[in-house]
């Protein structure tokens, strides 16, 4: 069955290059997750992001089959340019945390299916190190999905969303002391960082609000920290004005959505967008 598009914000055939050697310029990120993907252009020689965008599916990426990957590319003229680079997200609860005393090459496969049980379909299992941490993380990795990118794209480079994010804060956080929560559709990632390095970091399902509170309260209180003082960041898609946020905030006095970087320019459409909304994507061009 051919895979319903709902798009989001600006549409992704709208002009982006002036020219058409720009996009031979720029990096194209691509986020898949589980029912949407969004993607970001980068162009290098001007240090700025062209363009962000985000559509979703009524069909889960795990079921999509080539020919639904060749009608979606074909769909969007964006896709149809040559890239210098592609680098690919991959958003999926099929991950796992090993540590380095543990981890063994060629056995990512046996240290995932121990803890999830995996979907039926062909996979690769590639492990990527979190800074500041003894820790590979392990995810699953679908081989028609690197087959789809590799026809359409190349040089095409692929990490998982929650590795970017952390490694980003890993090295640019300058605070002494940094709590995070990202929203991630129906997944809350929270962590925190002393010092540079990672103390602490999970996800959590949540369906309302008081899921969100109730998670984040309870490891700020894991970690000694206190509702009352510790600044509280988030990201991720999820508006200031939603009621999840209003909630929290009346639970953590210093609530705060996490500004995007500085180091990169934006063009005007991007600086339009929430500044917390797509970190991730500009995280990992860094």
């Amino acid at each position: 069955m051919k895979p319903q598009i709902k798009e989001i914000g600006n549409k992704p055939d709208k002009l982006i290059f002036t020219n058409p050697s720009q996009s031979r310029e720029s990096t194209l990120i691509v986020e898949w997750g589980k029912r949407s993907l969004s993607f970001s252009v980068f162009h290098e020689q001007d240090n700025r992001v062209l363009h962000t965008d985000i559509l979703e599916f009524e069909k889960e990426l795990i079921d999509f089959t080539k020919q639904d990957f060749n009608r979606f590319f074909k769909a969007h003229s964006i896709f149809g340019y040559s890239f210098e680079k592609t680098l690919c997200l991959v958003d999926t609860k099929y991950a796992t945390l090993v540590p380095n005393d543990l981890f063994t090459t060629g056995e990512n496969e046996e240290f995932l299916r121990f803890v999830h049980d995996l979907p039926s379909g062909n996979f690769t299992f590639p492990n990527e190190a979190i800074l500041s941490t003894d820790y590979q993380l392990i995810y699953a990795l679908p081989k028609l999905l690197q087959e789809s990118l590799s026809k359409h794209f190349i040089n095409v480079h692929y990490s998982i969303s929650q590795v970017s994010l952390l490694n980003y804060f890993s090295k640019f956080t300058q605070l002494d002391e940094f709590f995070g929560v990202h929203f991630n559709g129906d997944e809350l990632f929270v962590f925190c960082y002393k010092e540079s390095h990672l103390q602490f970091y999970n996800s959590f399902p949540y369906i309302s609000s008081e899921d969100i509170v109730y998670n984040v309260l309870n490891v700020l209180n894991e970690l000694g920290l206190s509702n009352e003082r510790c600044v509280v960041y988030y990201t991720g898609m999820m508006p200031e004005d939603s009621a999840h946020i209003e909630l929290l905030n009346q639970y953590v006095k210093f609530l705060k959505p996490l500004e995007r970087t500085n180091k990169l320019n934006y063009s005007t459409s991007v600086a339009a967008t929430p500044s917390h909304y797509f970190i991730h994507h500009y995280a990992s061009i860094l």
